[in-house]
C-alpha cells in the first residue's frame, strides 16, 4: 500500500486532466453536438430495415398512419396529373393576316425591283447611244436616279426578306436581263404560295414542338368567349411537320425538278408560314401545380394495433414502405412532444454518440498518445468525422442517393496518410458505425464499408510513391465486387440491384484516391502535417537544400547517404517510420555547408582548418552547424519533424575530440564542459533516437583503419552503451530489445551490421577453437 500513499486525489487528477486536455475535450464535445444533430428521433430507428432483411421479432403498429407512396408511386401519379391538364392553345387569324400581307409586300417589292432593274437597263442603253450628243449629260442624270432607285428597293428587299440575300434563283428572278426569268409570273406564285400556307393554317400550327406536350389532349380556342375544342395533340403539327408537308405540296406543284420555283417556293415558306397556334404557358402550368396539389401522398392507413410482419419474415418492398412510412409518422410525433421528452430522447442520442466516438478517441488516448496531446489533430480528425456524417446525410437522408455513395473510403485513406493504418483502421470504424446508425441500421452498409475501407488502408499504409494512391483505385474495385457479390447471393439480391450497387462503388472506388490526393495538401498546408507523400518529395536530389550540400559539402552529402541507409535499415528492423529515417539523415548536416572545411569528410587536401584554432572555437564551429543547419531549414522550408533531426542528432552530448584535448591543455585546470556540449535537445523519437546512434556509428566505423566484423560488433556496442550512459536516450522509446534488433546480428540481414558488411566489403572470418572448428561471436 506504501506506493499509494503520494497518489494526488481523484478529484485532483480530473482537474490536471481538465487543464491539460481542456481543448480537446471541448473539441470532442462540440463534435458530439454536432454530429447529433443529424440523427433521426430514437423510436424511428426501430423501424429502420433494408429490404430481405429478417425480422427478429413481430411489429405491431403503435396508433393509425397512412401509407407513403413510393417515390416511384408518387412520380407516376404526378405524371398522370400532369398528362390529364390540356396543353391550352389561342387559335389566331391575326398571325394569318399579318403573314399574308408580307408575302404580298415582297412579291410587290420583287415587281418593283425587276420594273426597276428594266428602266435602269434601259437608261444605259440611252446613255451608251448618246455618248457623243449633247444630251449626254441629262441622260446621265437619269442614269443616276434609276441606279439610286433600283439601290433604295434593294435594300428595302434585304431589310424584309434576308433569306432572299445572296440567293441565285432570287438574284435571276429579280434581273430582268437575265435568262428564263421573264416567263415567271410572280402573281401566280404568290396566290401558290399564299394557298400552301392557309392549308397550314387551317390544319393549325403550334408554336412550340409537339414533343413538348405531355397532356393526353389539346384545348384549342378561337377567343376567349368561346369554349375550347378538346382533341388529340397530334391533330395539328408543328412549325417542323408544317414545314414538311408544305415541301410535298410545292414539289408536287412544281414537278419539274429543275424549275427553279420550288426552292424560290418553299423558301417562302419557310421564311412567311408562322404559327397561328399560340401556347399559353402561364394557364396551363398553373392548372398543372394546382392538379399536381391534388394527387394523395397516401395510398392506405394502418390501423393501431394492425400487424405489419410477423417475426423471421423477409421483409417485402410492399412490408418496407410501411414500416419507412411508421418511421416518418413517429418522427413527426416526437417533434409535437413536450419539451422535456425531447430533452431526454437528445440526451439520449447525445450519449449514444457519445460512445461510438469514445471508441476512437480512447483509442488515440491509449496507444497514440501524441496525437492526442495536439489539439490541432483532435480539431482535424473531429473536421473529417463531421464532414462524413454530413455528406452521409446529404447523401443518403436529403437526396435519397444510394448509401454506397458516401464517400467513407475518402476519410479512411485521408486518416491513414495523414497518421497511420491503426489510426485510420479506428476512426474510419467509429465513422461507420454513425453513418450506419444515421442510415437506419444498415448493416449492409457497415460490413460493405468496414471492408473496402480496410482494403484502401492496406493499400496505402506504407505508401512510398504517389502512384499507390492509384493503384490502390484497382484494390478497391475488386474489394467492392467481391463484397457486392457476396452479399447479392446471400441475401437474394436481383442481379440489377448488384449491378446499381457495383456502379455506385465503382463511382467511389475511383473518385476516392483521386479526392483524397488533393484532399492531403491542402490539409498538411492548413494543419502543418506531413506525411510520406511530402517525404518523398524531400528525397529527391533535386531538391534545392540537398543539391546545395551535394555542391558545397560533397563529403558530408556522401556521408549523410549512407546514413541514411543505415537508418533506414534500422527502421525497418524494428517496425519504425524508415522512410522519415531516411529523409531525416539526409537533411540532420545540412549546417555543415556553412563552413564544410572543418568537417574531415570535407578535407581532401590533407590540410586541418583545426591545427590553427584552440579547442573552444574549434567545438563552437563544430557545434554551430546545428543552429545553422536549422537556419537553413527554416529557409528552405523543411517540415518540422525533418527539422527535429538536425539538433537531435547530437542531443545534448559533448563534442569528444576537442573536449579532450582541451583537458589535456588544461593540465589540472577546470575545462568548462558546457562550451563543448551541443544544445539538444535530446533525441524525442525512435526516428530520430535512430539516427543518433546510425551517425556516430557511420563516424566511428569511417574512422577503422582496416576494419573487420569484430571491430565493427565492438564499436557498434560501445557507441550504443555510451549513448544509454550518458543519458541521451532517456527521452527516446526505444526498448533493449529494440535496440538489438537495431545492431542486428553477423549472419543477419536486417540492422546495422549487414548493411555495414556490405559497405565495407567485409567477408566473415570466424575465430577458430582449439579442435579447428569456428566459433560464432554472441550478439
Amino acid at each position: 500500500m506504501a506506493k499509494y500513499k503520494n497518489k494526488p486525489p481523484l478529484s485532483q487528477r480530473f482537474s490536471h486532466l481538465r487543464q491539460t486536455y481542456w481543448r480537446q475535450l471541448s473539441i470532442l464535445l462540440i463534435l458530439a453536438i454536432i454530429v447529433s444533430l443529424f440523427f433521426p428521433g430514437g423510436k424511428s430507428l426501430l423501424y429502420s430495415y433494408q429490404l430481405n432483411d429478417i425480422t427478429p421479432d413481430p411489429i405491431i403498429s403503435p396508433f393509425n398512419f397512412p401509407i407513403l407512396k413510393t417515390e416511384t408511386e408518387l412520380q407516376l401519379d404526378l405524371d398522370d396529373a400532369l398528362k390529364s391538364v390540356p396543353f391550352i392553345f389561342t387559335r389566331t387569324h391575326e398571325v394569318v393576316d399579318k403573314q399574308i400581307g408580307a408575302v404580298e409586300t415582297f412579291i410587290q417589292i420583287v415587281k418593283d425591283i425587276r420594273q426597276a432593274q428594266s428602266k435602269f437597263s434601259a437608261s444605259k442603253d440611252a446613255l451608251y447611244r448618246n455618248r457623243f450628243t449633247t444630251l449626254f449629260d441629262s441622260v446621265r442624270t437619269v442614269v443616276q436616279s434609276d441606279s439610286a432607285s433600283v439601290a433604295v428597293l434593294m435594300n428595302n428587299l434585304y431589310l424584309n426578306a434576308p433569306f432572299a440575300l445572296g440567293n441565285e434563283n432570287w438574284n435571276r428572278v429579280i434581273n430582268p436581263d437575265l435568262a428564263q426569268t421573264d416567263t415567271l409570273d410572280l402573281d401566280q406564285l404568290e396566290a401558290d404560295i399564299i394557298q400552301i400556307c392557309r392549308n397550314r393554317w387551317a390544319e393549325g400550327i403550334y408554336d412550340i414542338n409537339l414533343s413538348a406536350i405531355i397532356s393526353s389532349e389539346v384545348a384549342v380556342s378561337i377567343n376567349a368567349e368561346d369554349a375550347p375544342e378538346l382533341t388529340d395533340p397530334g391533330t395539328y403539327n408543328d412549325l417542323q411537320q408544317a414545314w414538311t408537308r408544305a415541301k410535298v405540296e410545292v414539289t408536287a406543284l412544281f414537278e419539274n425538278e429543275q424549275d427553279f420555283r420550288r426552292e424560290l417556293g418553299y423558301g417562302m415558306v419557310v421564311k412567311f408560314m408562322e404559327p397561328n397556334l399560340i401556347y399559353d404557358k402561364e394557364t396551363t402550368e398553373r392548372r398543372q401545380n394546382a392538379r399536381q396539389d391534388r394527387v394523395p401522398l397516401n395510398r392506405g392507413i394502418v390501423l393501431k394495433n394492425e400487424r405489419i410482419v410477423d417475426r423471421n419474415t423477409r421483409i417485402t418492398e410492399d412490408v418496407l414502405q410501411k414500416l419507412n412510412s411508421l418511421s416518418l409518422a413517429v418522427d413527426k410525433r416526437e417533434r409535437t412532444q413536450s419539451g422535456k421528452v425531447l430533452a431526454l430522447s437528445y440526451l439520449g442520442r447525445l450519449m449514444v454518440i457519445g460512445v461510438i466516438i469514445s471508441f476512437f478517441f480512447t483509442f488515440l488516448v491509449s496507444y497514440r498518445t501524441n496525437v492526442f496531446n495536439d489539439w490541432k489533430m483532435i480539431f482535424l480528425i473531429s473536421l473529417i468525422f463531421v464532414v462524413e456524417v454530413a455528406l452521409a446525410y446529404l447523401f443518403a437522408i436529403r437526396l435519397e442517393l444510394s448509401e454506397y455513395l458516401i464517400p467513407i473510403t475518402v476519410g479512411a485513406l485521408v486518416l491513414t496518410i495523414m497518421f497511420d493504418a491503426r489510426i485510420g483502421f479506428m476512426g474510419t470504424t467509429s465513422i461507420v458505425l454513425m453513418v450506419g446508425l444515421l442510415i437506419g441500421n444498415n448493416v449492409e452498409f457497415i460490413v460493405t464499408s468496414l471492408f473496402t475501407s480496410s482494403v484502401g488502408i492496406y493499400s496505402v499504409r506504407n505508401i512510398r510513391t504517389r502512384s499507390q494512391l492509384f493503384t490502390a483505385i484497382f484494390a478497391l474495385l475488386l474489394a467492392s465486387g467481391t463484397i457486392v457479390l457476396g452479399h447479392g447471393l446471400f441475401k437474394g439480391h436481383e442481379w440489377n440491384a448488384m449491378g446499381m450497387d457495383m456502379i455506385y462503388l465503382t463511382v467511389i472506388s475511383i473518385l476516392a484516391p483521386i479526392v483524397t490526393y488533393g484532399f492531403i495538401g491542402l490539409l498538411e498546408i492548413s494543419f502543418g502535417v506531413t506525411t510520406n507523400l511530402t517525404l518523398i518529395e524531400l528525397l529527391d536530389f533535386q531538391h534545392p537544400l540537398l543539391k546545395r550540400l551535394q555542391q558545397e559539402a560533397n563529403g558530408t552529402f556522401n556521408h549523410s547517404i549512407v546514413v541514411g541507409n543505415l537508418a533506414e535499415a534500422c527502421a525497418d528492423a524494428i517496425g519504425a517510420n524508415s522512410l522519415l529515417c531516411r529523409v531525416g539523415a539526409y537533411y540532420h548536416d545540412v549546417g555543415k555547408m556553412v563552413r564544410p572545411e572543418y568537417f574531415i569528410e570535407n578535407q581532401y587536401a590533407g590540410e586541418n582548418k583545426h591545427d590553427k584554432l584552440t579547442p573552444v572555437m574549434s567545438a563552437k564551429i563544430i557545434k554551430n552547424h546545428v543552429t545553422e543547419g536549422l537556419s537553413l531549414a527554416k529557409e528552405y522550408g523543411l517540415p518540422a519533424i525533418v527539422s527535429d533531426f538536425i539538433p537531435m542528432h547530437h542531443g545534448t552530448s559533448k563534442v569528444e575530440y576537442f573536449y579532450r584535448v582541451a583537458k589535456a591543455e588544461a593540465g589540472t585546470q577546470k575545462v568548462e564542459a558546457r562550451a563543448f556540449t551541443y544544445p539538444g535537445p535530446k533525441p524525442n523519437s525512435k526516428e530520430t533516437g535512430i539516427l543518433m546512434l546510425c551517425e556516430a556509428i557511420e563516424a566511428a566505423v569511417r574512422s577503422l583503419k582496416t576494419p573487420d566484423i569484430f571491430e565493427i560488433v565492438a564499436m557498434i556496442d560501445k557507441i550504443i552503451d555510451k549513448r544509454i550512459t550518458a543519458g541521451q536516450l532517456s527521452n527516446c522509446p526505444l526498448t533493449l530489445d529494440e535496440l538489438s534488433k537495431i545492431k542486428g546480428s553477423i549472419d543477419g540481414t536486417s540492422g546495422l551490421i549487414p548493411v555495414l558488411r556490405g559497405i565495407y566489403h567485409i567477408r566473415i572470418e570466424y575465430p577458430e577453437d582449439n579442435e579447428g572448428k569456428h566459433v560464432a561471436p554472441n550478439n
